[in-house]
């Protein structure tokens, strides 16, 4: 099914109809508060809920949470000014977890390293630190790269 088809769809089903309703209006709070933050506070932030007049939203951080509170008496003038009802901003701390290729990067390890590693284990008693060390250097699979 087209992404048209399912536009019309959700247009004429009366269940769709107020969802499809409250989406378009987040759509035209998320452009509003784009046009009025700076953008790399725009890019941290998501309206993510406007009922009874209180606009709530995400920020991706503490410190972007404190910025918006600060600049929310200006984001409720603007949203007046375009015709908005909104008397109240509540601010969330949600964080994204977004695409990053440094967190899909894979380290191998040369023969040399995994050579090394099993020189080492060997001079060691038993223990989990040999156990794991014999596994590390058996393996001939890339690791994932962690970044705790």
């Amino acid at each position: 099914m087209t992404s048209e088809r399912i536009g019309l769809l959700i247009d004429r089903l009366p269940q769709l109809q107020s969802l499809n309703r409250q989406v378009r209006r987040l759509i035209a709070l998320q452009d509003l508060l784009t046009e009025v933050l700076p953008d790399s506070l725009a890019s941290s932030t998501t309206v993510a809920l406007s009922a009874a007049k209180e606009l709530v939203l995400f920020a991706d951080n503490g410190a972007a949470a404190a910025k918006l509170k600060h600049l929310a008496p200006r984001i409720l003038v603007f949203f007046r000014q375009r015709r908005h009802e909104v008397t109240a901003i509540r601010v969330q701390v949600q964080v994204r977890i977004r695409h990053n290729p440094l967190l899909q990067k894979r380290i191998s390890l040369s023969q040399t390293a995994r050579q090394a590693i099993s020189e080492l284990s060997a001079t060691l008693d038993a223990s989990p630190l040999k156990s794991a060390l014999e596994r590390l250097g058996r393996r001939k699979t890339p690791l994932p790269d962690r970044h705790d």
